[in-house]
């Protein structure tokens, strides 16, 4: 399995979580879909519909802070063009993230980041927090056998991957409920799911669920042994 490897980070980051509206809350981290957005607006899609599996690795520790924006005229929820109610904005400080890609477009994007190109501005999440994706390489992956015993994960993954965690020394875990993880196209989006973290970057070790033939996750091993997960 060829995988593409590269790092998307900025000075602040806000993911927008569709179930927030008087206080604007961000995920901790990239999701699936916006990555798939970010894939499209360096090659120059207009939609992304293509086929493709990543996984999202934390390079650094989860940082938010609370700010206050005006929306005025931004008609916001009905709210005319005159609006102006202050709104509290989650923003994520000092965001990085290495993004691992396996699946369609992998030639063309290699292209582009490997020669710091973009057809369209890229920035995570809001207009507001551009980001430069920078190359880091391709490795050629090996699936995992899963046989029931403990693996150290590198990258977020989907709780149904999970069957049992093992608590280690310094880990902590957070959870994301509700996270897009499908997308029709035209701001359509199908099922949801949650996601496991660790807020500091730290590699989670958990049982796999015993659930080899999954078509919603993939395990793989890189060249240099590092475990991650493609979803």
């Amino acid at each position: 399995m060829d995988v593409l490897v590269f790092d998307i980070r900025g000075s602040l980051a806000h993911f927008r979580r569709p179930d927030t509206t008087n206080t604007h809350a961000t995920y901790p981290f990239i999701p699936y879909t916006t990555v798939r957005g970010l894939a499209g607006s360096i090659i120059g899609l207009p939609d992304f519909n293509g086929e493709a599996r990543v996984g999202i690795r934390l390079m650094s520790p989860v940082h938010t802070s609370v700010q206050q924006m005006s929306m005025l005229g931004k008609g916001w929820l009905g709210g005319g063009p005159d609006i102006n109610r202050p709104t509290a904005i989650e923003i994520i400080v000092a965001p990085h993230y290495r993004i691992y890609w396996s699946g369609d477009y992998y030639g063309e994007l290699k292209e582009f980041i490997s020669n710091s190109r973009s057809h369209y501005h890229t920035y995570l999440g809001s207009a507001f927090a551009l980001t430069f994706p920078r190359y880091i390489g391709t490795c050629s992956c090996s699936v995992l056998e899963l046989t029931g015993e403990p693996i150290s994960c590198m990258t977020v993954i989907p709780m149904d991957a999970v069957g049992k965690l093992v608590p280690t020394p310094g880990t902590q875990y957070g959870r994301i409920g509700g996270m897009h993880c499908e997308y029709h196209g035209d701001r359509r989006f199908g099922i949801t799911t949650s996601v496991l973290y660790e807020p500091m970057g730290n590699p989670i070790v958990f049982v796999p669920r015993n659930n080899g033939d999954s078509k919603d996750y993939t395990f793989a091993k890189t060249e240099q042994g590092e475990i991650i997960c493609l979803w």
